[in-house]
């Protein structure tokens, strides 16, 4: 793979809209249909909030990237940053799976000649709730475009030195908090357990679960998955009861795959 071809030009949402114009505010608009849908936000009447809340509101951090193709994709994440400051690093961590542990996943279903599929949870994290109430805040041109997308939130506009404001509550582990990845790996992790597999006691990013009589496997990355059974269907059927729970996946079946580890 020529990795130089995969690479994307990043840059802030206000530089990106004097490059790109109208496209990067459309770019910018779909991220916000999907965080919209999700309900990743409720937005909060700005006088109800303490000072000392909106004094440390969380910045949303816009972002659009260019791709290789020049298509652009518009990106939302929090800047977490100072949640460092009250939430221990050891309270927040998540577990990945190790190289070794998929190294040996690979062996077993290449020796077992097993059915193998990949497959990417889509906003995976916005499929987590929040555990705690976090106030976030948006600025500027954002929350035009926020608001074209959702009129109700007018409403709860005020001005403040940054220009218009918009505060909310984030009801989902959105990208950038500190706890979101956490989040994410009990939700997936429990999903699973209510499926009927076990996590492997060494690799908690490894569960297996016995179906007709032969191994079922899944490590996992965050939200991207590797699965494997003897069975081609029944790999299929893995899929979509993990499908009914989190929506279409990205699903790779065959050979050849491309697993980031």
């Amino acid at each position: 793979m020529n990795r130089a071809k995969t690479c994307m030009t990043q840059m802030s949402a206000e530089k990106g809209f004097k490059v790109f114009g109208e496209q990067a505010v459309e770019a910018l608009m779909k991220e916000f249909v999907q965080l919209d849908d999700m309900g990743t936000f409720r937005p909060l009447d700005a006088h109800g909030l303490s000072t000392e809340q909106r004094k440390t509101a969380l910045r949303l951090i816009n972002l659009i990237k260019e791709k290789g193709d020049k298509s652009l994709k518009g990106w939302t994440c929090v800047d977490g940053r100072p949640q460092r400051e009250y939430i221990n690093k050891e309270d927040a961590s998540s577990p990945t799976v190790s190289n070794e542990a998929f190294m040996l996943c690979l062996i077993a279903a290449a020796h077992e000649g097993r059915d193998v599929a990949t497959a990417d949870v889509r906003g995976a994290y916005l499929h987590a709730e929040m555990d705690e109430f976090v106030v976030v805040k948006l600025q500027g041109k954002i929350v035009e475009i926020l608001c074209e997308r959702n009129p109700s939130y007018k409403k709860f506009v005020v001005q403040e030195k940054g220009g218009a404001t918009l505060y909310m509550q984030l009801l989902k582990a959105l990208y950038g908090c500190i706890k979101s990845a956490l989040l994410w790996y009990e939700l997936f992790s429990g999903t699973l357990i209510e499926m009927g597999f076990v996590l492997n006691p060494y690799d908690n990013c490894v569960a297996n679960k016995t179906i007709e009589g032969q191994q079922c496997t899944i490590a996992w990355w965050v939200d991207d998955n590797f699965m494997s059974h003897m069975q081609p269907r029944v790999l299929t059927k893995v899929i979509e009861d993990i499908e009914e729970k989190f929506g279409k996946m990205s699903v790779t079946r065959g050979d050849k795959h491309v697993f980031w580890v």
